[in-house]
């Protein structure tokens, strides 16, 4: 029988007690056949079988959700170009459109999205930071200074161009865990909304063209 070295016998057994990899999955990963592997384990208990299969599952997802990340080191979005396009794009989801307002209307209560658009929205266009505002919806529950501070840090905007906030009674006295409320970032500039407007029309030409 081959003789393997502690270091690898040590990471097949770390493997299969802390990360629950199957044996064939254990072999594909060291290249030490299954059966070798299943022989150094006998006196492990891996739990059972639900809690490995979960284990399991929940790094499959995770597998899936990088696995088409390597295809976007292509993309630069500090170039401006790539800015407006990202900048159409979540706008036309997520944004007032023209003529229904004249300037840029954008809402969400997600943070993480908040600040990509406010990020790129920089990148993509030479702006005038004292035209921006920002409205927040909260409820009753929170502290409305620490959640306008938190916004004002995320953005990167001072909290003296925040507008008065709306204030809701969370239904039921319930409200959802990590809420931070809605915000809606605001910049009065009906030029910039046409450029964007105009961006992402053309976009949906091109598209239409290669359909």
């Amino acid at each position: 029988m081959k003789k393997y070295p502690d270091s690898d016998i040590e990471k097949a057994l770390n493997l299969r007690r802390i990360e629950k990899y199957s044996f064939a999955e254990l072999q594909r990963i060291t290249g030490i056949p299954a059966t070798t592997i299943r022989n150094w384990c006998l006196d492990i208990n891996s739990g059972n079988r639900w809690d490995t299969l979960l284990i399991k599952n929940e790094r499959n997802r995770q597998a899936l959700k990088i696995f088409d990340v390597p295809d976007l080191k292509i993309l630069d979005i500090t170039n401006a170009v790539y800015a407006k396009l990202f900048i159409a794009l979540i706008y036309w989801c997520e944004g007032s459109k023209y003529p229904a307002t004249n300037k840029i209307n954008f809402t969400n209560s997600d943070i993480s999205l908040m600040k990509v658009f406010v990020t790129l929205f920089r990148k993509a266009f030479f702006l005038d930071e004292s035209k921006f505002r920002v409205h927040l919806q909260i409820h009753n529950t929170h502290n409305y200074d620490e959640i306008k501070q938190l916004w004002s840090d995320a953005l990167n905007i001072s909290p003296s161009q925040f507008l008065k906030p709306t204030i809701t009674k969370a239904k039921g006295g319930k409200h959802r865990i990590n809420y931070l409320g809605t915000c809606t970032v605001r910049y009065y500039d009906y030029k910039i909304l046409l450029r964007i407007t105009g961006i992402y029309e053309e976009l949906i030409r091109k598209l239409g063209e290669v359909a």
